[in-house]
Parts: C-alpha cells; sequence; structure tokens
C-alpha cells in the first residue's frame, strides 16, 4: 500500500473514530438521563 493510501487511510479512521466517541458520548448522555428518569418514573 502507498504510503498517501495509509495516511489517508489512518486520517479518514481516525475522524471516524472521533466521530464515532462524540456520538457515543451524546448518546450515553441522553441514555443516562433517560434511565435516570425511568428510575424515578418506575
Amino acid at each position: 500500500m502507498p504510503m498517501y493510501k495509509m495516511w489517508s487511510y489512518s486520517h479518514t479512521y481516525t475522524d471516524v473514530t472521533y466521530q464515532c466517541q462524540h456520538i457515543k458520548c451524546c448518546l450515553t448522555r441522553t441514555h443516562i438521563s433517560e434511565s435516570y428518569v425511568m428510575t424515578y418514573v418506575s
């Protein structure tokens, strides 16, 4: 694999990982607040 392909691949991978972590963080926050509410409601 040529160097530039590896670089673009790792760059894309980093981007995706970063976005994934961001989404996970948001989802976790929402999930925590939802379960928190559910606990009190039930």
